[in-house]
């Protein structure tokens, strides 16, 4: 079986309770800021071992956030949107601060 896909009906599926989501309903939605900013869409969730991470962006640029209630307190898969919160944004955008400033050295 190795190198093999395996693939199951959707119908085939238990229904997700309130809270939980399957990956494939999430990929694709737009992400907004808690304040309404764009931020792009869904491209993929990771789970590396550590939590899952939603990568979120669009144009080939794209952030990480943790798959959290706290950075991530809005989900309406009706409507195709995820809110990311404030405070993961801010995070973000201070570690890719150090980044650049690690670069710079």
């Amino acid at each position: 079986m190795r190198g093999k896909r395996l693939m199951v009906e959707r119908s085939a599926l238990p229904e997700e309770d309130e809270d939980e989501f399957y990956h494939v309903d999430l990929i694709g939605c737009r992400a907004e800021s808690e304040d309404g900013e764009a931020l792009g869409a869904v491209q993929a969730v990771h789970d590396f071992g550590a939590g899952p991470l939603l990568e979120v962006g669009e144009n080939g640029k794209t952030r990480l956030f943790p798959f959290t209630k706290d950075a991530v307190p809005r989900i309406d898969i009706a409507g195709r949107l995820v809110v990311i919160a404030t405070a993961a944004l801010a995070e973000e955008d201070e570690d890719e601060t150090k980044r650049g400033d690690d670069e710079t050295r």
